[in-house]
């Protein structure tokens, strides 16, 4: 992959075209990473941000083929960054019915408090618990794939997966109590 951005110029210096076809094929997949770490109502803008910052930063990326380990990085750290901001302010929840109920809760009311009870357990989580159980849980990235993004070893992203799904479990059969 050929990168737009020549050694030691600057991200003024690329041609928008050139960046969007560079960073085009990441895109929605980046929307999904942040919608799974924030939320979906939160997504467009965190990609958004994300984008910005790998426009400016376009000409730290020293190696071109790795761009989407890159981009990931960036998706994590402005997801991190929108965490910190939610933790003052008051959490709203969403009780719409998207979804056909399952066979065992055919209460629509019943899924909306199942759906509020993940979202709750989901919410107690550390910024980097959430990141890599996103990308490992709704971008299917492999162990690998998460550490190279992420910057950390791979015995580190397969501990922090291991707590977070322990965590989730006692949470919600505390919360089934």
């Amino acid at each position: 992959m050929k990168t737009p951005l020549a050694r030691g110029s600057t991200s003024a210096a690329v041609d928008p075209a050139d960046f969007e076809a560079f960073v085009g094929p990441w895109v929605d997949e980046m929307f999904r990473a942040a919608a799974a770490i924030v939320g979906q109502a939160e997504a467009a803008d965190v990609t958004q941000d994300a984008l910005l910052d790998a426009w400016r930063g376009l000409p730290r990326l020293r190696d071109p083929t790795r761009i989407r380990p890159w981009l990931h990085a960036i998706v994590a750290n402005r997801s991190r960054k929108q965490i910190r901001a939610w933790r003052s302010r008051p959490r709203l929840v969403d009780v719409s019915v998207t979804q056909e109920p399952v066979a065992d809760e055919g209460d629509p009311g019943a899924l909306a408090a199942r759906r509020d009870q993940l979202d709750r357990a989901f919410s107690r989580l550390s910024a980097d618990q959430r990141i890599c159980l996103a990308l490992r849980y709704s971008i299917d990235l492999s162990v690998p794939e998460i550490a190279e993004a992420l910057g950390i070893p791979e015995g580190t992203v397969k501990s922090r997966l291991h707590a977070v799904i322990a965590r989730l479990r006692a949470s919600l059969v505390e919360e089934d109590r």
